[in-house]
């Protein structure tokens, strides 16, 4: 089946929801991008009491000030993303939703929608998903390159155990080891998409509708 995949991230203010910068890429197995799409979400990102808990809050003044100023990301309501989103994937046939940590992802594209008035599905048909971390771990993670590799580097949690999050996967897939993640939507999306190319061309099992050991098929975020 050919695989039309929505590569999608997002930033919160809060580890409840409360997404306030939501970017994805259209996609194929190669990492070719159709389409790219990036917002700021006008409910959220213009209430101060939620932003000032925001764990990047600091990217205000340093990104999203500017990136407004040059009419790089727009201030959008929910509904209207929501109503792009469902559109975007209904014309380029989307049949497989990914991010890296999906389940994440997952649970606060939920929150968000419940918490801004969505009674409704979120997306407009069921697709397959497919946890980036998950496939990165059992593919380009897995190798014992890769474990030489962070070992040298001193990608080693406090804990001793190897870092797989998606700053060192693409540091990783692309060879720049001095790469540093912006934690901006759809920068991350981008990145995630060169690292789910990479995964697929080692042309082994995919783990679709996997999430944390569980299967999965879902039908609304």
């Amino acid at each position: 089946m050919k695989r039309n995949i929505l590569v999608i991230d997002t930033e919160t203010a809060d580890l409840s929801g409360s997404v306030y910068d939501i970017g994805y890429t259209i996609t194929n197995k190669k990492g070719a991008i159709f389409l790219e799409r990036n917002w700021l979400v006008r409910e959220i990102f213009l209430n101060a009491r939620k932003m000032m808990g925001a764990f990047y809050a600091e990217k205000f003044f340093t990104h999203y000030a500017p990136a407004l100023e040059m009419g790089k990301i727009k201030l959008t309501p929910w509904a209207d993303i929501v109503a792009t989103l469902r559109q975007d994937m209904l014309e380029h046939n989307i049949n497989t939703l990914a991010a890296y940590n999906l389940p994440f992802d997952k649970r606060v594209l939920t929150a968000t929608h419940k918490m801004l008035g969505g009674e409704d599905k979120l997306l407009p048909h069921s697709v397959d998903l497919l946890d980036i971390w998950q496939f990165a771990c059992e593919t380009k993670l897995n190798s014992r390159l890769y474990k030489d590799t962070a070992k040298m580097q001193g990608w080693i949690t406090e804990a001793g155990n190897l870092r797989t999050g998606a700053e060192y996967a693409f540091r990783f897939c692309r060879g720049d080891w001095g790469f540093i993640e912006s934690h901006t939507a759809l920068d991350d999306a981008k990145i995630e998409t060169e690292i789910l190319a990479a995964c697929f061309a080692t042309h082994k099992k995919i783990p679709y509708n996997v999430l944390n050991g569980k299967t999965w098929r879902i039908v609304n975020a």
